[in-house]
């Protein structure tokens, strides 16, 4: 009896053991083991939280692990994929951070890094490539640690001018007049009223809004700032121009009247110098030879006032770095003749070859070094809106509040690729570094928020070098 009673007693203890091993914890203590990560001798690392199971349902709350992150999910689910429905949310790591953004590490699909305050995770391997500017990198929502100030030193009207050699120009359409009182004078060193309109006999229409342009010199004047006349544009009522620069120039005569129309209506407003937008000489025919003869003439005649000459240029290659045949219709002649070009490195084509950094900088290379043109001479154009949106940054940047950060954002469900404020300070740092200056078209698309201004990032960076 003695040793039946022992075995039983002992298979008895037995299934014990095993109910105990094998029974399923409370929940509590699932929770404690799960978010235990476990190190064993062989270095393996067990994963924190169970992986995500397409086909488990989950509830508020429920965290998963999925692709080396853990996630958490808002409500109840099924199938939705961690990382692309709005259904999860990111859950930081332990100590609350994720690592900063290096430009010596490689990172791999769904890797996360902070800059700039921001998240963004890599789409697949990439190295050296910077978040919120390549491709590479998505900016991820639900930021633990969002900046509500994204520009450290927003900066304001307080802030003092502009000093130095260095070029801060700044385009201002005549269409706007009720956008005056946005101008951020103490961010430019030049502006260029938008436009002057040429006319086939040699003429100027009467200037637009004339009032505006009175009260933008009087002002920039007051504040230290030039104001130039700009003629011209790509076109006028939806019909190109460039025919009718053409006609305003066939003959000698009429370059010397059409160039008297010019000084006389700066002069009559007050303008500083004139900034000719013939959009664009031809290397063919005699589309060369006119422009030149109108360049050199008014550089003659504006000289004796001691008023500026400038000029839009193309960009001079595309953003591959090919040559445009048309850039050499900007001859040494007039490279001699004015004070600087105003490149438009940009509108290279839609999406990321409308104005990237690299195309910038293979644009001033052109101008600079292929073309020999003085450093002084070469001022950097940026654009202030978006391709293929053409939407102005400030409208971009109330479709998404982050806009500021990167290049890329939606906007009336058309993707616009853009320069957000890295890329501005980029630009103008190499413009710092190599060139006379930068210039914007346009002003009025900027935001009059400070802490997202395009202007102010461009002001701030440029007192920044000069101190």
């Amino acid at each position: 009896m003695m040793q039946k009673r022992k075995g039983k007693i002992s298979i008895l203890a037995i299934l014990a053991l095993l109910i105990t091993l094998f029974a399923p914890l409370p929940f509590d203590a699932q929770a404690t083991q799960a978010a235990t990560t476990l190190d064993v001798s062989e270095n393996v690392t067990i994963a924190a939280y169970p992986a995500w199971d397409s086909n488990a349902v989950y509830v508020g709350n429920d965290i998963v692990s999925y692709n080396g992150n853990d996630y958490r999910a808002k409500w109840w689910t099924q199938g939705d994929v961690p990382g692309e429905s709005d259904v999860w949310e990111l859950v930081p790591p332990s100590n609350g951070e994720y690592p900063v953004w290096s430009s010596g590490k490689a990172y791999v699909g769904n890797d996360i890094v902070s800059y700039n305050d921001q998240l963004y995770k890599a789409k697949w391997w990439t190295l050296g490539e910077i978040p919120g500017i390549a491709a590479v990198w998505e900016l991820i929502a639900g930021n633990p640690n969002p900046n509500p100030n994204p520009n450290p030193n927003p900066g304001g009207p307080d802030d003092p001018p502009i000093s130095g050699d260095f070029k801060v120009v700044g385009y201002y359409p005549s269409w706007e007049p009720d956008k005056i009182n946005t101008i951020q004078y103490q961010n430019l060193t030049h502006i260029n009223y938008a436009f002057a309109i040429p006319t086939s006999d040699g003429a100027l229409l009467p200037l637009e809004n004339p009032s505006a342009a009175t009260q933008i010199i009087q002002t920039a004047h007051s504040n230290g700032v030039k104001v130039l006349l700009a003629v011209g544009g790509w076109s006028y009522n939806g019909t190109p121009l460039e025919n009718t620069f053409m006609a305003a120039t066939n003959s000698q005569q009429k370059i010397v009247q059409f160039g008297n129309a010019i000084i006389a209506m700066a002069k009559q407003y007050g303008f500083d110098g004139v900034d000719m937008d013939w959009e664009h000489p031809r290397s063919d025919g005699s589309s060369k030879q006119q422009y030149e003869g109108l360049m050199v003439y008014l550089g003659q005649e504006l000289k004796k006032d001691n008023m500026l000459l400038t000029s839009a240029v193309l960009s001079g290659v595309t953003p591959e770095g090919v040559i445009y045949w048309d850039a050499a219709a900007h001859t040494n002649a007039v490279i001699n003749a004015v004070d600087w070009f105003n490149v438009m490195a940009y509108d290279g084509g839609d999406g990321d070859r409308h104005s990237s950094y690299d195309f910038a900088v293979l644009s001033a290379k052109y101008w600079k070094e292929t073309r020999n043109m003085p450093a002084g001479k070469v001022v950097l154009g940026v654009p202030f809106y978006g391709r293929p949106s053409w939407a102005p940054y400030r409208d971009i940047l109330q479709a998404n509040p982050n806009a500021y950060n990167t290049d890329i954002s939606m906007i009336n469900g058309m993707e616009a690729h853009y320069n957000g404020i890295p890329t501005i300070e980029r630009k103008t740092q190499y413009a710092l570094d190599n060139l006379g200056g930068v210039m914007i078209w346009e002003l009025t698309q900027d935001t009059t928020d400070s802490s997202k201004s395009l202007l102010q990032a461009i002001g701030n960076k440029v007192r920044a070098h000069s101190n």
